[in-house]
């Protein structure tokens, strides 16, 4: 019994220090060493690295544009083209007048551009063109003023690339920082991302042909202060699996000219201000398949103004449109079918006012009404204004809700503000002239029609090049799924692409798998084979060409020295210093570095620990 006893104590005590050590070893909590953490990971729409606009450059690569020499290691120049190869940091200053700045780096490389000062512009491509990395960050350094831009025709190559922008990336891009950046796109668009575009800093003016941003998965802002004036869309998010969305946190959006404003099949603003002058639909959510588009404001300023419409509308979703705070304005010319909201209520869709405040005047030719189980009251009635008129809204005891005034005439109104409740008397004063209203009630308007742009994808232009409405979406959501709150987002239906927390794509009720994303890091690491290196051949015009070192120890062939004159057909020599290749996020850190081995010693006490256990117990039992 004794010996037994032994046996269960020497187990209980080797088992809680296996225990322990692995604590140890998983947190790094021993020996003072901290663990690795993802900077491009995080729980949000953005990771730590899209915020980060003030990283050390201290250790980059120098990118002189105007005499053409680099001091570094990861670039060289060739027939006026700069490339980057390697991931790293790279800083770009001066002019560059007749090239691009390209990047061609392994698919698992993380590369940051630092704009200090630099002024590219290509007249066959884009200035900026990202052939292939895993994430670019386009950072602008503070007080500098930037410019991007390409001209009007583009070369055959570009063409039959579908190089279609003044900054293309086949990979995900991130601008950020505190300086300015002026994108210029002559030829179609400005700034095109075929995966995750995010724009977390700096004050970016984008002037394109066609659409201003144009991306593939996501476009998301925070923290940046953009103006777009585009000859099509200014923002546009679009993919064959319908699950392109468009979030906006913070910061501000300026599109003083454009056809539509922003377009994705998910629209969500959680803060920020918007400021949209359109000729066809302000904010557009649409889409095919199953997938039910939505349109949804939880805080934020939203003001969309169209003054020369034709079957436009202002807030349009071929899904449903949800407003749970901010503020909503909408003034659109009341003639025709222009209308203010537009959702796919002959598809089940509805559009529910659950908090905010919300004013929308434009035409009554199609009106479709709110919903009526909105958490939020609200008053909607035919009313006639002309442009300039004022309108406010009051209480029975003169409190004042709303007063607006309203650029654009029109002849029907939506109203609804915090404070205001169902069945509740209010005195609607357009003009001066005032009529009593009832808050949610709907008997004067057409409702479950819909208007026009829902039906065809966004006004007459989504005739030709938008999307139609789905079929099949006839299910009404359910009372008992309203938020409790009026910022609380309600419960989607089965078929509503859902926002994402890890800034992945909106989810989609087929189980279609969202793309790849820069948080999920582990997959590239496990399929390597299915990631070709970016083999490049630099020819014999590049003074410098190098091959890929195979590990960071590697040795870079002898450079001939550098020496002035820029002619825009070579690189003219530059410093070789080898640099720890940039495996994961940044260049390793000392503490970093300890990581490993402090890691190792970890495991191998606990190895050695439970062994040892096991030894002692098994010579006790026998």
């Amino acid at each position: 019994m004794s010996t037994n006893r032994h046996i269960d104590a020497i187990c209980a005590v080797v088992t809680v220090l296996t225990v322990l050590l692995a604590i140890l070893f998983m947190n790094g909590a021993a020996l003072g060493i901290e663990p690795i953490t993802d900077e491009d990971a995080g729980t949000g729409q953005f990771t730590a690295n899209d915020l980060d606009g003030a990283w050390d450059a201290s250790d980059a690569a120098r990118i002189d544009l105007t005499d053409g020499t680099i001091t570094g290691n990861g670039a060289y120049i060739v027939d006026g083209d700069v490339h980057i190869v390697y991931a790293g940091k790279y800083v770009l200053t001066g002019t560059l007048a007749g090239g691009s700045v390209i990047v061609e780096a392994d698919g698992d490389d993380k590369i940051w551009l630092l704009l200090d000062g630099a002024d590219i512009r290509c007249e066959d491509s884009a200035a900026l063109l990202v052939e292939q990395a895993e994430k670019v960050f386009l950072t602008l350094a503070d007080g500098t003023e930037n410019v991007l831009s390409s001209g009007p025709a583009y070369g055959q190559d570009a063409v039959s690339a579908s190089i279609d922008g003044a900054v293309y990336s086949k990979d995900d891009l991130t601008i950020n920082g505190s300086g300015s950046l002026t994108v210029a796109g002559e030829y179609q668009h400005g700034i095109v991302c075929n995966d995750d575009l995010v724009i977390a800093g700096g004050t970016v003016a984008v002037t394109a042909a066609q659409d201003g941003l144009h991306a593939n998965d996501s476009t998301r802002i925070a923290n940046a202060d953009l103006t777009i004036t585009a000859g099509d869309d200014g923002v546009t998010v679009s993919n064959d699996e319908n699950t392109g969305y468009f979030y906006m946190e913070s910061g501000s959006i300026t599109i003083p000219s454009c056809y539509e404003g922003v377009e994705a099949v998910n629209v969500t603003i959680d803060g920020g201000t918007i400021d949209i002058t359109s000729t066809d639909d302000g904010i557009n959510a649409n889409g095919t398949g199953s997938v039910r588009p939505i349109v949804t404001v939880n805080g934020g300023d939203v003001r969309i103004v169209n003054t020369q419409g034709m079957d436009a509308d202002g807030m349009d979703s071929n899904g449903n449109i949800y407003i749970n705070g901010g503020r909503v304005f909408v003034s659109m010319n009341g003639t025709g079918t222009n209308n203010a909201i537009d959702y796919g209520s002959e598809n089940g869709g509805v559009c529910q006012v659950n908090g905010g405040t919300l004013v929308a005047c434009g035409g009554s030719g199609m009106v479709e009404s709110l919903d009526t189980a909105s958490a939020q009251g609200f008053v909607e009635t035919a009313a006639s204004g002309a442009a300039g008129t004022s309108l406010t809204l009051a209480d029975e005891n003169g409190n004042m809700f709303l007063g607006e005034t309203i650029p654009n005439a029109f002849t029907y109104v939506m109203l609804s503000a915090p404070g205001m409740t169902s069945g509740s008397a209010y005195t609607l004063s357009v003009g001066g002239t005032e009529t009593q209203v009832t808050a949610n009630d709907t008997s004067g308007a057409s409702g479950g029609f819909g208007g026009m742009g829902g039906m065809f994808g966004g006004g007459m232009g989504g005739m030709f090049g938008g999307r139609g409405a789905f079929p099949g979406q006839n299910e009404e959501p359910a009372s008992d799924q309203m938020p409790e709150t009026s910022q609380a987002a309600p419960a989607a239906d089965e078929n509503e692409a859902e926002m994402p927390e890890n800034g992945g794509a909106p989810a989609t009720p087929d189980a279609q798998a969202a793309p790849q994303s820069d948080t999920q890091p582990q997959q590239l690491l496990q399929e390597p084979d299915d990631q070709p290196s970016m083999a490049f051949d630099p020819g014999d015009q590049a003074v410098g060409a190098f091959d890929r070192p195979n590990d960071g120890s590697a040795e870079l062939p002898e450079q001939p020295e550098a020496f002035n004159g820029w002619d825009g057909s070579m690189m003219h020599g530059r410093e070789q210093v080898m640099q720890q290749m940039q495996q994961d996020e940044a260049p390793v850190t000392g503490s970093q570095a300890a990581i490993s081995s402090g890691s190792l010693i970890l495991l191998g006490i606990s190895a050695l620990v439970l062994l040892a256990g096991i030894l002692v117990a098994a010579k006790f039992k026998h």
